[in-house]
């Protein structure tokens, strides 16, 4: 089932274009004129802007989450050890 708010069109972008490239969106892989037309969406539709808030949010929390470990030498080491004396 399809949700018919989603062919709204507000700053002429269909809120199923802006679902689609929201992703894309937060990580700065969008042209600038698209990021634009979505920042002008956005501003003017209240359903769109609400769930990006929220999308925003979660992923800034699960970016945050994430920590880098260092890499365990000593097992690169070995590895590399063993794949040369093979």
């Amino acid at each position: 089932m399809t949700d018919p708010s989603l062919d709204t069109v507000v700053a002429g972008v269909p809120c199923r274009e802006v679902l689609a490239d929201l992703s894309d969106f937060l990580d700065g892989a969008l042209s600038d004129n698209r990021v634009a037309q979505l920042q002008a969406h956005v501003g003017s539709c209240d359903n769109c802007s609400r769930f990006g808030g929220h999308i925003a949010l979660t992923l800034g929390a699960l970016r945050s989450a994430v920590v880098a470990r260092p890499a365990n030498t000593a097992l690169g080491d070995r590895i590399m050890a063993a794949v040369r004396g093979a």
